[in-house]
């Protein structure tokens, strides 16, 4: 008896050759079982796969190693953030308290109405700004005395430490700016620390310090008896060329995570800087002082751009972004389609198998074909195919914040060159002097990486063809 399979009818080879056979009394057979196949199986969907071929071997991605770009310590990362930090909260105080001093019957003697500054409010300004630099300084001292195996022990130390140092000279900056602005003052004041909360969580380590520990990372590796085993590692974020879709799968979540950790603490160190450096200054202002609204305005603007990319590029340096790359490689991505002949070949989706370019399988009722060259992701998943998205090609995403930062500088230049006033001469200067520095750093790594990254596509073009 013919052997046939319940999707689309595939014979085996003995029955191939049966099939050949002149005359067309089989083929009707064939018509009328396929015809029954159709009525009881897979009610629910009108395709069925036909005589699929041999899946071809998948071709694991190739990488090109980047080159040395060694990002800028902590240390120096920290001093760099502070001093943008200080320059647009000096900016900011120099366009609410100027002075009229150059006048002849002006009875100011200094530049900036530094009376009418509330200095409760810059202490506290400058203790949020700030309160990374010393736990970082402290911890390089501590690095050069203690040995490695010591450094969970002497960073929470240094925490404590220093918790217990800022958080009285606050609670008491905090009870004199209620006595002098009242009870709803204290709204604005606890702010930061509830978005913290609820961004980072209740963890003082991602406040006291701009990035965290890599989440554990499992791997799944076989012993000489064939048994798995879990081995965890969190001391670094890498990458492992593997062909083991679960094992591709596990690695990008851990990655994902790590990402998206990073993220969170990119986003609120900017909008702690542009709270404390740029809007309390402003809002808590005699309401008897006048000041240019859009001038002020655009200065809190201009500052959350420089801090966002100065972050962007220190938490997400050129090696990292490069392991996501290799890993967003491995992953690949399954591109939902739409087909309208019932007998186009697909296979089945496994977990465990991966996928080559253009292989078509079913999941979830729905139709999928893989993009890219090793594809282990989920179909369907939008987690994979995002993540697939951003980390294809990194320059892309290296060369938009490379433009953000670029017309930054270019507009702070033509308004600077329209400026007349010298507060907003001094206030958008030392934006740009800050600006400037960032930019250099970030133009040297975009034109490596996007050189390095175009070579790499070809020579992956040119091995999946």
């Amino acid at each position: 008896m013919s052997t046939y399979s319940l999707k689309g009818l595939k014979l085996t080879p003995q029955n191939r050759k049966h099939s050949k056979m002149p005359g067309g009394r089989r083929n009707a057979k064939s018509n009328s079982f396929k015809h029954h196949a159709h009525a009881h199986s897979h009610a629910s969907d009108d395709r069925h796969a036909c005589d699929l071929p041999a899946q071809p071997q998948v071709v694991p991605p190739k990488h090109i190693p980047l080159p040395d770009l060694p990002p800028s310590s902590d240390l120096y990362f920290e001093i760099d953030a502070f001093a943008l930090c200080i320059f647009a909260m000096a900016g900011q105080y120099i366009n609410l308290y100027r002075s009229v001093f150059w006048l002849p019957y002006s009875n100011n003697e200094h530049a900036l109405n530094f009376y009418l500054i509330d200095y409760y409010i810059l202490t506290i300004n400058v203790i949020m700004l700030s309160r990374r630099l010393p736990v970082c300084i402290l911890k390089q001292i501590c690095n050069l005395c203690f040995p490695v195996s010591y450094q969970p022990t002497y960073t929470l130390c240094i925490h404590i430490v220093t918790i217990v140092s800022l958080v009285p000279v606050l609670l008491f900056c905090f009870y004199n700016v209620i006595l002098e602005y009242g009870i709803p003052s204290i709204i604005f004041l606890i702010y930061p620390f509830v978005v913290s909360i609820v961004v980072l969580g209740a963890n003082t380590t991602k406040f006291l310090e701009l990035k965290s520990a890599p989440p554990e990372r499992t791997t799944v590796t076989k012993s000489k008896g064939g048994s798995s085993a879990n081995i965890k590692n969190s001391s670094t974020v890498n990458h492992v060329c593997s062909m083991s879709a679960e094992t591709v799968r596990e690695e990008v979540e851990m990655l994902r995570t790590d990402f998206n950790n990073r993220w969170k603490q990119v986003l609120f160190n900017s909008f702690l800087v542009v709270y404390h450096a740029t809007f309390l200054p402003c809002y808590f202002t005699q309401s008897t002082l006048h000041y240019d609204v859009h001038w002020v305005t655009q200065h809190g603007v201009f500052t959350g751009i420089g801090c966002f990319t100065l972050y962007v590029s220190h938490c997400f340096p050129p090696k990292y972004c490069d392991v996501l790359h290799r890993a967003a490689l491995h992953l690949g991505r399954w591109q939902r389609v739409e087909i309208k002949n019932v007998y186009v070949p697909y296979s089945t989706w496994t977990e465990s198998a991966m996928w080559n370019q253009g292989a078509l399988v079913k999941h979830s009722k729905e139709l999928f074909k893989a993009e890219g060259i090793a594809n282990a992701a989920e179909p369907g998943h939008s987690g994979h195919s995002r993540f697939y998205s951003l980390f294809k090609d990194p320059s892309t995403a290296a060369k938009v914040i490379w433009l953000l930062q670029l017309l930054l500088i270019t507009a702070e230049m033509l308004i600077l060159v329209q400026s007349h006033t010298w507060n907003d001469l001094i206030s958008i200067q030392l934006l740009i002097m800050v600006n400037c520095k960032t930019l250099y750093g970030m133009t040297k790594v975009y034109f490596v990486v996007k050189k390095i990254y175009y070579e790499e596509n070809a020579l992956i073009t040119k091995f999946s063809h």
